[in-house]
Parts: C-alpha cells; structure tokens; sequence
C-alpha cells in the first residue's frame, strides 16, 4: 500500500513540473516581456562628453558645437563665500561701458536646496556684535538675495553639474542695461534695447586656481531707438556690449580691517553696526592694499609681495619710461609708512601669454574712444569684507582733449541728460567732473597755439 501511494505521488509531481514548464513557455508568435530594469541616469561624464574642459577655482565645461557652459560646483564649496566683480571691456561710453570699468562687486554663495542649487547675494554691509543679544536676530529681517536657481543636471561623489548660460549670458550678476530716471523725455539718451539670449555669446574662459573668468558678448536690441548714440554706435538697433564676469576666492589671510578716518577721504564699504545704540552706528572701512614686511622688526622693509604694476603695450612709446619714474615716485609715500620698493612698474612686451583684463595683473593702459566720458580712470575693487585691493587699473585716453564731450554738451545738452542718468544710479560715489574741466582748458589752450601756429611738437608738449 505504501509503495502505491509513493508511486501515485511520484507520477503527480512529474505532471505539475510538465504542466508549469509548458505554462512559463511564451506562446509562438507572441512579443517579449517588456523590460522592467530602469535606465542608468546619465553621469557626469555622459553630459560633457562632447565639452572643452577648463579647470580652476570653478570647472567650466563648453560644449564644442553649441558654446554654451556647464558650471561644475564642488561639494565643499557648498555654504561658502566668493567675491564677484564685473568689468565692461567694450561698450558704449555713454553709459559707461568702456573698457575697464569696474561694476558690480559683491559677495554670494552657492547653497543646495532640493534637486537645485542657488546663487545668493550675502549682504556685508551690518555688523552684529556678538557679545550683544541682540546679534542673535542677525539675519532677520533681511530678505535673501537669490538671483540664480538652476537644477542640477548630473552629480558625482564630488559635485554637482548644472548649466550655466543663464547665469553668464544675462544680467543675473550685473545689470548691464541702465535703468532710466522717470520722467527722462524719449531720446533724452541713448539707451539699450532688449537682451537677445541667441545673438549673445561667449567670447573667452579662463579658470585659475584663485579665480575664475568669463567673458560674454550681451547682444541688445532696439527696433525703434529715439536716440542713434554717438559716434561709436555703428548702428543704434543692434549693440554688443562685451562684459567679462569674474569669480574669486575670498583671501584667506592674516589682512586686518581699517576703519575710516573723517579727516581722510578713501574708497571703502559702508557698514552700520546694528546692535549700537550711537547717533552714528558706523563701522566702515577703508580699501587699501595688503602689504607685509619680510622683516617685522625693520623699521624699514620690503614687503613679502609687493604691489606691481604693468605697463601695457597699448602705452605710447615715448610716455614708458615717464609713467615708471612715476609709478617709483610712490615709493617715498610708502617708505614713511615703514616699506621699501613697496610698488615696482614693469613693461608689458609685445607678445605675452596673458590678458591685460585678467584680475591677476594690475595694469596701465591707453585707449582711444570715440566718445570719450573721461580722460583717465584709475578704478580699483577689493574684498567688501576687509577692504583688502583685490586688483585695480588705470585706462588713460589718447586724445584726453578730445572736443567731442564738449560740444556734445554745447550743442545736443545730451551731457547734462547723462548727468542726470548718472545721478538716479544708487550707490556712485566714484563720478567726477575734473575730467571734463580739463578737457575744457585743454581745448582753449590747443585753439589759442593752433591760431598762433603752434608746431605740432609744442601741441604735443601739452596733450
């Protein structure tokens, strides 16, 4: 009886095994499962792969066909600060697009939120003292400054890819086109036309371990201006202004803030201590360079890195060697303050490896504008924490008695619209009108000489 049933058992089971192999046997003629494993998400690699690569204080990753950028941010820069500064390179002088105009300098971090980063502006202009309860509301009541979220497109162990062209090619980072006074009359001044994204581009990057720089073609455009510009509008519906925007690390040293002097006039940063109870909270503070002595004790040393300035070889000839004898001038001036050869003056040759617009170069250079808003400009930016001059530079014109300005001024009163533009700009402390006044002179004197026939070399004497 035993043997019957195992045999009954045996006989089942090899029937249940046939019958479900037959079941998982697919129909002839029928489609494949569908399959169900998930896609690979593309990495870092994937996304740049067809990208020029330039490494630095940021990763900037151009694609080759296209142009545009992929911003690479690391992780452990992350809630960290970097200082920002804009600098125009080309553009119309009415609105103080010239070449080497400092703009915009300001602080911001980069912060994950979600699948996105943000870029926010970090306010330094309030001070907190800690030992005051008070400091604990530091932060509140200051709303958040972020001009920039983007989502992250792909992420490795060590950072985060996102696309950066809107970032560069806006006015995320430096409102380019001014804004103009209510009540300005149409055609008053010249003025920009819409940002065209597709007509803009970018026209260099260069990344270095301290900084890191992208310089843009903005292109703007106006249908129907009031105003044609200049002489150096070519056409006032089309304009290109070239901008260059530059990241940089904040200075990890020993610099130490100077408080400002009433009796002394200097650049520097408004700060207003938000835990005095003073008529006068004030705790601003003055830019100036960072020099340390090789030798502490001196009571006279050279500093450790001394100030250097290039001459750059846009410098007329026979003006070199009078701009370097006046650049050592400064040395006595610096020498009472306890450095020797604080400032050496260098010549730019011919054929060099760098740009005179890379921050890492303090630099003189000469320009010939057709419509000239100056006749030199010595701007300079530092760290809006410190004070600490980050880089500065002097841009003189050819033709400082250029008439232009002055009988725009007589004839077409577009200098005094200008001047009213200048003035609804919030925070200008830099505008100056000697510029002008000399020019002016200038002018006077040149047609008195040419009446009384001067030779050019006596006209020259005085240019």
């Amino acid at each position: 009886m035993t043997k019957a049933i195992l045999a009954t058992i045996l006989v089942a089971s090899v029937f249940c095994s046939e019958t479900s192999f037959a079941q998982q046997k697919p129909a002839a003629g029928a489609p494949p499962a569908a399959d169900t494993t998930k896609p690979k998400k593309a990495g870092i690699t994937d996304k740049v792969k067809t990208s020029k690569k330039t490494d630095g204080l940021f990763t900037l990753f151009q694609d080759t066909a296209t142009g545009s950028i992929q911003l690479y941010v690391k992780k452990n820069q992350i809630g960290k600060e970097y200082i920002y500064q804009s600098f125009s390179i080309n553009g119309p002088t009415a609105l103080f697009l010239n070449q080497s105009m400092h703009r915009t300098t300001l602080t911001f971090k980069i912060q994950k939120s979600f699948d996105k980063l943000e870029f926010a502006q970090v306010n330094t202009s309030l001070y907190y003292d800690k030992n005051n309860p008070v400091s604990k509301t530091a932060g509140i009541d200051i709303p958040e400054a972020v001009f920039l979220a983007e989502k992250v497109v792909a992420e490795d162990e060590n950072g985060y890819l996102i696309a950066a062209d809107g970032l560069f090619i806006s006015e995320k980072l430096d409102p380019v086109k001014p804004l103009n006074p209510p009540g300005l009359p149409p055609g008053a001044i010249f003025t920009l036309g819409g940002l065209n994204p597709t007509k803009s581009k970018y026209a260099a990057v260069r990344s270095y371990p301290d900084n890191t720089d992208v310089i843009v073609d903005l292109a703007y455009d106006n249908p129907m201006p009031f105003n044609g510009g200049g002489p150096d509008i070519t056409d006032a519906r089309y304009v290109r202004v070239r901008m260059q925007h530059t990241f940089l690390e904040v200075p990890q040293n020993n610099f130490r803030a100077r408080r400002d002097d009433p009796r002394v006039g200097y650049f520097g940063s408004e700060i207003n201590d938000q835990t005095s109870i003073s008529a006068t909270p004030f705790k601003d503070i003055i830019n100036r360079w960072s020099l340390v002595k090789k030798d502490p004790s001196a009571a006279v040393s050279e500093p450790v890195e001394p100030i250097v300035w290039w001459i750059e070889n846009t410098t007329p000839v026979e003006y070199r060697q009078t701009i370097m004898d006046a650049g050592h001038r400064w040395n006595e001036a610096f020498e009472k303050a306890g450095f020797k050869n604080a400032v050496v003056m260098k010549i730019q040759p011919d054929k060099v490896d760098w740009d005179a617009a890379d921050v890492r170069y303090n630099v003189i250079r000469w320009v010939s504008s057709a419509q000239p808003s100056y006749g030199a400009i010595g701007p300079s930016f530092a760290n809006p924490r410190t004070g600490q001059i980050l880089g500065a530079d002097i841009t003189v014109e050819w033709y400082s008695g250029s008439a232009s300005p002055i009988f725009d001024e007589l004839f077409t009163a577009n200098a005094a619209a200008a001047e009213t533009l200048d003035k609804h700009v919030p925070n200008n402390g830099k505008m100056c009108t000697m510029a002008n006044e000399l020019k002016t002179q200038f002018l006077a004197g040149v047609t008195v000489a040419e009446a009384y026939d001067a030779s050019p070399a006596e006209i020259s004497e005085v240019h």
